[in-house]
């Protein structure tokens, strides 16, 4: 039987990393996807692809197994196999009663931050990215549907119902279950500084870092409070099919 370190232990068993170390653990990935999207949407713009399938394109093919492998290789390197065992940390057991009031409570006020900050979004981007390429804007999909043929716009939809699923899990599981818990010498702050990490690590999207960070801020306090990322999982995916259900709607209304 597999038993379950407390909390207090696993920390113990957490060997902290250094600075720069931890920098690069966060921002690199984030560069290495922000290179190979700029290089499928520079090849495939032009040839009626929107850069949001640009995107999951580069989520399918670098950016889930490029953390999903640093993941397993610091599996490898700990267990001697490649696996997530003594890796993904924060996983505590949680009465199902707190699942039922805590992902709902995070869940509304993530979708209620984020779509009122859309406003704020848009004038930071103009003020402070205006030099953005247009044909690298994700937002131009969703107001320019009726410019893309039906099997472009039905394999972005698929696969954004795909992705928005799969791409969260990891993105927690790193995030949150690998790197959050080296962190926790920085105490209260950890999970400030994860948040604000994890949204500079979005390169292709810098305009929207306020509101990422306002939006996950109470989501990461509560797997540090918790021990637990199932809660940040089920938020980051529900509020991403959230979107993706919207993308659905928009593409089966008549223009």
């Amino acid at each position: 039987m597999t038993t379950i370190a407390s909390p207090s232990r696993q920390i113990a068993e957490v060997r902290w990393q250094s600075v720069p170390r931890m920098l690069a653990l966060y921002l690199v990935p984030g560069l290495f996807i922000t290179l190979v999207f700029v290089i499928i949407a520079a090849l495939t713009v032009q040839q009626g692809v929107p850069a949001s399938l640009a995107l999951l394109f580069t989520w399918l093919v670098a950016g889930v197994p490029t953390l999903l492998g640093i993941l397993l290789y610091q599996g490898w390197k700990q267990n001697g196999r490649p696996s997530l065992a003594g890796i993904v940390r924060n996983r505590e057991p949680l009465p199902f009663r707190q699942y039922l009031w805590l992902v709902p409570a995070l869940l509304i006020w993530a979708a209620i931050s984020s779509t009122l900050a859309v406003p704020f979004a848009q004038a930071w981007q103009r003020t402070f990215f205006g030099w953005w390429p247009d044909w690298l804007v994700l937002s131009s999909f969703a107001q320019n549907l009726n410019q893309y043929s039906q099997p472009v716009l039905w394999a972005t939809v698929v696969l954004s119902f795909v992705l928005n699923i799969a791409v969260p899990i990891v993105e927690e599981l790193y995030f949150r279950g690998f790197l959050l818990p080296q962190m926790a010498h920085w105490g209260k702050w950890a999970p400030l500084i994860n948040v604000v990490l994890f949204s500079l690590y979005h390169f292709w999207l810098p305009w929207e870092n306020p509101t990422r960070i306002i939006t996950l801020l109470p989501i990461v306090y509560a797997v540090q409070w918790k021990h637990n990322i199932y809660i940040s999982i089920l938020v980051h995916c529900l509020l991403n099919t959230i979107g993706s259900v919207g993308l659905l709607v928009l593409v089966l209304t008549p223009m």
